[in-house]
């Protein structure tokens, strides 16, 4: 009999084993895959030009002004007429150059995502095709936003509990060992607390309500952005 729950034991421990860097797999595909998407890329970089194009004008809009400034001010200075027809006032204007080093646009490679490496699925589950859906996981539990409901799964991916979500969508969800809580975060209702059993749900009244897309935390810290463009990290 002893030798029959030491091999069940060793079976587990393998089984353990394997559910860590599957998890980990799925959340580096996860984040990964995020990176492709073009127009939110290209609108981003375009962003960044447009604000080094408007600061140059600034800049030399604030040096013109600044010059013709100083030229009305020699001109106050210099009121003797005989002065202005025998010396005048000498203008040098340097042309304007632009190191185009300034700007540097880093080459792409298509091939930093290589889908060939992953190992084989060790199962698959169906998603809610309403959306893309947010997952996050613990040392113990997997949880995926199956909409209408919270999933809950073990390490050997079975469903053990599946909780109604009466608010709105979910963008993304993350796990805290400091409060030993899964925070969900959501479009328009805030950002929530949920026990890793799914049967306690807290709303946290000291972040305000904003259009919240991604997050992520550290053991003191929790990271927030907002869906539109050029977020600033909460």
């Amino acid at each position: 009999m002893n030798l029959c729950r030491d091999h069940l034991k060793v079976h587990v421990d393998l089984i353990n084993s394997r559910m860590n860097p599957l998890a980990d797999e799925i959340n580096t595909l996860d984040n990964q895959l995020s990176l492709l998407i073009v127009d939110e890329v290209i609108d981003k970089y375009r962003q960044k030009l447009d604000k080094w194009r408007h600061e140059c004008h600034a800049t030399v809009d604030r040096f013109y002004e600044e010059k013709c400034q100083e030229l009305q001010q020699r001109c106050v200075e210099k009121r003797d007429i005989n002065q202005f027809e025998e010396n005048g006032i000498v203008v040098d204007a340097d042309p304007l150059i632009i190191n185009k080093n300034f700007v540097y646009i880093e080459q792409w490679t298509s091939n930093e995502l290589d889908l060939s490496t992953l190992s084989s699925p060790y199962r698959t589950l169906a998603c809610s095709q309403d959306s893309w859906a947010a997952t996050t996981s613990n040392n113990h539990f997997l949880l995926i936003d199956q909409c209408p409901n919270l999933c809950l799964y073990d390490k050997q991916l079975t469903l053990l509990k599946e909780y109604p979500w009466e608010y709105d969508s979910i963008p993304d969800m993350c796990w805290s060992s400091t409060l030993n809580s899964f925070i969900i975060i959501t479009n328009k209702n805030g950002v929530f607390l949920m026990n890793e059993n799914l049967t306690s749900l807290e709303c946290i009244q000291t972040i305000e309500k904003k259009r919240w897309l991604s997050c992520t935390c550290s053991d003191s810290t929790l990271f927030l952005t907002t869906n539109e463009s050029g977020s600033n990290i909460f």
